[in-house]
């Protein structure tokens, strides 16, 4: 895989006794080897239960919200000066490209 950044906020955990439900946002942008691209934002359904070896997934469920395979033209690496016009930046950016 050429590129690949998942982003995943926090989310939230209702307990029950032994057992929890949860839900977790993610963000993922990518740029394969053979050139393809991807980014999607979803939201993970999870459930747990507790064990003798602490709590454990019995199910995770992901629900796409948004998936894109327009090809990413950005850099993985770019050096941005908040204290720059952003016109600046952007020329600093496809410099770094």
């Amino acid at each position: 895989m050429g590129i690949f950044h998942p982003n995943h906020p926090s989310g939230t955990i209702q307990v029950d006794g032994d057992t929890a439900s949860g839900r977790a946002y993610v963000s993922e942008l990518g740029r394969l080897n053979e050139g393809r691209s991807m980014f999607n934002h979803g939201l993970f359904h999870d459930r747990y239960r507790r064990t003798p070896d602490g709590w454990k997934f019995t199910e995770r469920v992901f629900e796409v919200r948004y998936f894109d395979t327009t090809p990413l033209t950005g850099s993985p690496r770019v050096e941005v000066d908040l204290t720059k016009p952003a016109e600046a930046n952007e020329t600093s950016t496809q410099a770094a490209s």
